[in-house]
């Protein structure tokens, strides 16, 4: 596997503004501080345990925030760059590679922010500015311990639903989101849905109806521990082109070697069942027996008498899975890609009818050569092999809405290059993460328009902790691709962890599961 290694002075995600990136005290050499220190900086909200940071814009809307616990920023401080101008400090180092102490209810702390070069490379970037005037913050000792979630927004989901999603508040903590049609009641008899991510879909509205949602982060017990979020409003008007149609893709690790097939194959049924998929693209679903059957029977087993393989035919660990209400066959099949290790790649393949629309649509899935640089071998096979991918949808798709999915095997710090990556993006196939780089500016062009949890990994090697970068967007070897006429409206790397950020319970697999909601656009004709 890829696995790209976290800069000693890095986070986001959870625990971070959107796009919070890598930051530390850096040693620059500016030629000059040619704009004014950036000016407005206050405490947007607060909570006993973090505070909101805002500043006004200037420059190339880059800059260095640090806290302190000294007035003179002398002693105790640590600093993290940032794109956009605010920043949500939790704790008193900002890195992801250790949990670091929460900021303490009451202490009192001190800010400051000034403008630097928006360059990639930590080491390049320059200074704007000096430093703004001090903030300081005392942090209350009683109220909030969490920061209210930001950032909320509403999309149509059909004509009586809706997608909600927020700002994260970090992993292990659950949300309620309320909602009405009438703002001036008290949130309190707003209706209510509890959910375990920063986000989610509302059903039963009224179409055709205004709507106001507002979240609040809620402990195990179900108390309110923030604030609730500013309120924000979205209209019921028509309805989207297509019915949402959700999928997964999921490596659930082969039956072999431990942990073993037995401890987790309940705990990859029931993530898998969770997301209620249409179709299911799995990797390493192997053929090799669990008792008297081959593993992918018997997970297929396990997801019930509503899910099938769309063929039988031999493809390896590479297979995939319909729901039977949801979609049926129209033709399916396998192919043997170019291989140079010792295992033989598939990738198998389905024309699929939405039953509640009749619209037809083509997804592929596969399992690219692992390996690292080997004078390139690696990467060349797996361009070569997602060159034979594109051949296949060629050749089977016609024009219909096309997703890929599957395990890569490279990701975006791949040497010499992500050539996967490459090769089904020049062919006009959308990641709708916009997870081309290791940036601090990763995800900001993302076509997901919900996303959620995207901060970790796709990988996580059975490993206690979630693995994430230091970047908004987590690095993956797990990819799914679009044709551009796809609407995805949401995308999940689902991770079941509790406040430290370990996993909670039996780790599945060691990948996470991908799970996207779609909408495949106008049926196309028979």
């Amino acid at each position: 596997m890829d696995i790209e290694p976290a800069h000693p002075r890095l986070l986001v995600g959870a625990l971070a503004a959107i796009f919070a990136t890598s930051g530390g005290l850096v040693a620059t050499t500016s030629p000059a501080e040619a704009l004014s220190a950036p000016s407005g900086l206050h405490a947007a909200y607060v909570a006993t345990k973090g505070v909101g940071l805002q500043w006004k814009s200037v420059g190339d809307d880059a800059y260095r925030v640090r806290i302190s616990t000294s007035s003179t920023m002398e002693s105790n401080q640590d600093t993290w760059d940032v794109l956009g101008s605010s920043y949500e400090w939790i704790r008193t180092k900002a890195s992801p590679n250790t949990m670091s102490p929460r900021l303490t209810p009451g202490e009192t702390y001190y800010f400051q922010v000034k403008a630097i070069t928006d360059d990639r490379n930590v080491s390049a970037r320059d200074d704007l500015s000096s430093y703004s005037r001090t903030l300081k913050i005392t942090l209350p000792k009683t109220g909030a311990s969490e920061l209210k979630p930001v950032g909320v927004k509403a999309t149509r989901a059909s004509a009586t639903s809706m997608y909600v999603s927020w700002r994260s508040r970090g992993p292990g903590v659950d949300y309620v989101l309320r909602y009405t049609s009438n703002p001036r009641l008290s949130v309190v008899k707003w209706k209510s849905i509890k959910t375990d991510a920063e986000g989610g879909v509302v059903t039963g509205l009224k179409a055709g109806t205004k709507y106001y949602f507002r979240s609040r982060v809620i402990d195990s017990a179900g108390r309110g521990i923030s604030d609730y979020s500013a309120a924000s409003a979205a209209a019921l008007a028509g309805s989207p082109s297509s019915r949402r149609l959700t999928m997964v893709s999921y490596n659930v690790h082969k039956a072999s070697g431990t942990p073993t097939w037995d401890t987790r194959r309940k705990a990859v049924a029931a993530n898998i069942l969770a997301r209620k998929p249409a179709v299911v693209a799995l990797q390493e679903a192997s053929p090799l027996r669990y008792g008297e059957v081959k593993q992918y029977d018997d997970l297929v087993g396990l997801l019930g008498p509503d899910y099938a393989l769309v063929t039988r035919a031999g493809s390896s660990g590479s297979k995939l899975v319909h729901n039977k209400t949801r979609t049926s066959v129209v033709k399916a099949g396998t192919r043997a890609l170019t291989t140079v290790g010792t295992a033989t790649r598939y990738a198998v393949w389905a024309v699929l009818e939405d039953k509640q629309t009749d619209g037809r649509f083509f997804v592929i899935n596969t399992h690219l050569e692992p390996g690292a640089p080997a004078a390139g071998t690696y990467n060349d096979a797996r361009i070569k092999q997602a060159r034979e991918v594109l051949a296949l949808i060629d050749a089977n798709a016609g024009n219909l809405p096309v997703v890929i999915a599957g395990d890569m095997n490279s990701s975006r710090t791949a040497e010499p290059n992500n050539g996967q990556y490459e090769t089904f993006t020049r062919a006009g196939y959308v990641d709708p993460l916009d997870n081309e780089d290791a940036s601090w500016a990763a995800g900001r062009e993302a076509s997901a328009e919900h996303t959620l949890d995207v901060e970790y990994n796709s990988f996580n090697g059975f490993e206690p902790e979630a693995r994430r970068t230091s970047f908004p967007i987590g690095s993956v070897v797990d990819y799914v691709y679009t044709s551009p006429g796809i609407r995805v409206a949401t995308w999940r790397t689902v991770v079941k962890l509790d406040t430290k950020g370990a996993f909670v319970g039996v780790i599945p697999s060691d990948h996470n599961l991908l799970a996207l909601d779609l909408h495949l656009g106008k049926p196309v004709p028979k």
